[in-house]
């Protein structure tokens, strides 16, 4: 009997540990809008910094971990002013560090990962650890992201560019360009 309810407190667990650190994250910056349900987890909550004005859409997974015992880089989170990281979306902040610019969108179903596994023959790729010459993913200010991109780890995107729908960024995005495509390549300048 028991050990069929293993799983039922398992997932109860979970759940409290969730609505623990969003109470954190909200009580340390009251200035955001955190939209319910959100999953957050990190290991230490000074690891991430919020600016006001910032908002968080629902169904979003957060992962901050400013240690990790895949990776030397320490992972973090900024927000600045007037951000907003849509429903659905998955950052995950661990191995490097993810920072979205002043009055940047990212829209509903995007990944921003800071962090990827190391690829060679006879690793396990999942226990391997992470490729620590490619970290982060920082936006620039006034950069809209389109729903369900993917921006890989060492990508940056220049101030006011804007990436395509559904775009997997591979490779730094210069100011001022829009992008687009699997993987995302320049469509056209904006400024």
């Amino acid at each position: 009997m028991l050990r069929s309810l293993r799983p039922l407190w398992s997932s109860i667990a979970s759940s409290a540990r969730t609505e623990i650190h969003l109470w954190q994250v909200l009580r340390r910056f009251p200035g955001t809008i955190i939209a319910r349900p959100s999953h957050w987890r990190f290991d230490s909550l000074d690891a991430i910094d919020i600016a006001d004005e910032v908002s968080v859409g629902p169904f979003t997974e957060i992962v901050v971990f400013a240690r990790s015992p895949r990776s030397r880089v320490p992972g973090s989170l900024v927000l600045r002013r007037g951000s907003a990281v849509s429903a659905g979306c998955n950052v995950r902040a661990a191995g490097g560090a993810i920072e979205i610019g002043e009055d940047s969108g990212i829209g509903p179903g995007t990944v921003l990962v800071a962090a990827n596994h190391s690829v060679a023959p006879g690793l396990a790729y999942l226990r391997a650890t992470w490729d620590e010459t490619r970290t982060g993913v920082i936006i620039g200010q006034n950069c809209w992201i389109g729903s369900l991109c993917t921006l890989l780890p060492g990508v940056t995107v220049g101030d006011n560019a804007v990436v395509a729908a559904g775009s997997v960024v591979t490779r730094p995005i210069p100011p001022g360009e829009l992008w687009g495509g699997v993987p995302a390549r320049q469509l056209k300048r904006l400024v």
